[in-house]
């Protein structure tokens, strides 16, 4: 009866695997090892039809599990943003009547990066570079001697030691700068003497990034109801 009954569950996997099923489709459908199945099929012969429809169900399941794996890291956003928004508006409400809250908001809305993952501000304005690192300790909580910063400038200016004197001026340490990017350009004379390249800081974190979207919307209608 027990030799019967696995023949059966072979002659019912070789059918199945000759439909297109995989391993994993087999074994959801006949209760036995997985070695079991590898041995009754191993050498099992498909014609060109058979493999084409194997292909196809296994492409499709790859695209179901695409798919399955997309809707739940939607989901998970969706639950994260949610928690966030809960927290951007508590916030808000407690910096709104602080023009500083206002000023850095503004100014990020301006001149920051929008399509990157992660908070990016970037200028060549070391008053503004400096204001916005003021900003991002005071309503962030982090510390200017933990912040990164990347300088962008041109290759034949290079000797002048942009970043001594970037890190002079805002008092980021040298430690802090990530490589510089050196930007192509066909000059060797500036047209601005005083350029010192372009700085971005890079505080590289998603949330804060979110926070400050949740922030300007909320400052869009604060302004509104005025």
């Amino acid at each position: 009866m027990y030799m019967r009954a696995l023949v059966q569950e072979k002659e019912r996997a070789i059918l199945l695997r000759k439909k297109g099923y995989s391993y994993r489709d087999i074994l959801r459908e006949i209760p036995v090892s997985k070695s079991s199945i590898s041995m009754w099929l191993q050498e099992l012969p498909l014609t060109k039809q058979e493999k084409t429809c194997l292909k196809s169900r296994l492409d499709s399941n790859i695209s179901r599990g695409r798919i399955k794996a997309a809707a739940a890291l939607h989901n998970l956003r969706l639950q994260r943003d949610s928690v966030l928004l809960q927290e951007a508006r508590k916030e808000f409400g407690k910096n709104i009547r602080d023009s500083f809250f206002h000023t850095g908001v503004a100014l990020y809305w301006a001149e920051g990066s929008k399509r990157t993952s992660g908070f990016s501000f970037a200028n060549s304005d070391e008053e503004m570079i400096s204001l916005m690192l003021s900003w991002i300790e005071k309503f962030f909580g982090v510390r200017r001697s933990a912040i990164k910063v990347r300088l962008y400038t041109h290759k034949p200016f290079a000797h002048e030691r942009p970043e001594e004197w970037w890190s002079k001026e805002i008092g980021v340490p040298l430690s802090n700068f990530q490589k510089t990017i050196y930007k192509p350009t066909g000059l060797l004379v500036k047209k601005r003497p005083n350029y010192k390249g372009c700085l971005r800081i890079e505080l590289g974190s998603t949330t804060r990034l979110r926070k400050m979207q949740f922030w300007q919307r909320m400052l869009v209608e604060h302004y509104r109801k005025q």
